[in-house]
């Protein structure tokens, strides 16, 4: 019996003819692979799409923010405004507002802005209503669903005063807009113990002087960065923190998974024993059994990853299609390095949890594994 070809042969008929066997030890590294792949890539999608929601809604040249995240002050704010080349500087200050009925409150995400301004830096989806309708202290843009233009919202705001705003503009619904109202920059001085800016959104002349504009943006404690910069920057911060939290997850499923698929394989060994004493009476050493095993093994861990990537393509497929109305970009996003690394571990758990047991009943005479029951 040739080394190679022979116990690629015996891999191929054992799982041809086992099939119980096969699909018994299939489905665990099935299970594993599928739920890190369609966990990892559709959490990576996900998160991306709305890192590229924002990105897309972005018209500015640039953006300064501040230092350590304290704000920027209005007269600094006037200072940049009044530079050469600053075509228009936008200070945007990020806050919260509560909504319900005042029993059961949600968390929103709010900004006060001016809206005649923001929408020379901004692309902001809108499907009613205008940005430049945003002004005075008694008037809100929110997202589609919540209240229809021209409505009275009763929301809470950041220092729970309670407040009626009229709509004067409604988002179109947007993967990082369904919780999130725009508030009138005049309704932000009374309510907001330090108005300081959260952020300043720059529109800039072509040859504008950098330098000029990173020391003003120094002496306002903030940070000149391109509008690229910015969002890789956010983007970059953001899939840390998501792939920490994901590994730490998968982590304890590999863990279980482990488990799993170790118990499964090292079972369907060692019933073996009558099959693996017909093959060495057959003339097949050990070295060439074990080799079979090892293929075997590879061969089932192979079909299961082609099933976890199927399963995994056709979430993501459905996932896609739901974001597209979500969001005008929606990036497919394949975390190749984590479902990698996941299936070479699975993989050498396979073959370690087959050769080992095999290993150890094969030190048996083959007349005695032969007469064996299985």
């Amino acid at each position: 019996m040739a080394a190679g070809g022979g116990a690629g042969l015996l891999a191929r008929s054992g799982a041809q003819v086992a099939v119980r066997r096969t699909v018994a030890t299939v489905s665990p590294i099935l299970v594993t692979l599928g739920l890190a792949g369609t966990g990892l890539a559709g959490t990576y999608t996900l998160s991306t799409t709305q890192q590229a929601a924002a990105r897309h809604r972005i018209a500015a040249s640039a953006l300064i923010i501040p230092h350590g995240g304290a704000g920027i002050p209005g007269p600094a704010v006037a200072a940049i405004r009044a530079l050469p080349g600053v075509l228009a500087a936008v200070p945007v200050t990020d806050t919260s507002v509560y909504v319900g009925n005042g029993e059961n409150l949600d968390t929103w995400a709010a900004q006060y802005a001016n809206g005649a301004a923001l929408a020379s830096v901004t692309r902001l989806p809108l499907q009613a209503g205008s940005l430049t309708q945003l002004a005075g202290t008694g008037t809100v843009i929110v997202p589609a669903g919540s209240w229809r233009l021209g409505q009275i919202a009763n929301l809470w705001l950041d220092d729970s005063a309670p407040v009626r705003l009229r709509v004067v503009g409604v988002f179109a619904s947007q993967i990082d807009l369904s919780q999130t109202v725009l508030l009138p920059w005049e309704l932000r001085t009374a309510h907001t113990a330090t108005p300081l800016a959260s952020r300043i959104y720059l529109r800039l002349a072509p040859g504008a002087p950098p330098a000029t504009l990173r020391a003003a943006a120094a002496t306002a404690g903030g940070t000149l960065i391109p509008a690229a910069g910015y969002f890789s920057a956010a983007a970059s911060q953001q899939d840390h923190l998501t792939r920490v939290l994901l590994l730490a997850v998968l982590g304890l499923a590999l863990a279980y998974s482990a488990i799993a698929i170790a118990i499964a394989l090292t079972m369907a060994t060692a019933g073996r024993k009558r099959e693996l004493g017909m093959l060495r009476l057959a003339g097949a050493t050990t070295g060439q059994v074990l080799r079979a095993i090892a293929m075997e093994a590879c061969l089932v861990t192979g079909i299961a990853a082609l099933l976890a990537a199927a399963l995994t393509a056709v979430t993501l497929a459905g996932l896609r299609a739901g974001l597209s109305r979500l969001s005008p970009v929606t990036p497919l996003v394949i975390p190749w390095r984590p479902v990698t690394t996941l299936a070479v571990a699975c993989l050498i758990i396979a073959v370690l949890a087959s050769m080992i047991p095999a290993a150890v009943t094969l030190r048996k005479r083959p007349t005695d594994l032969a007469g064996a029951g299985e």
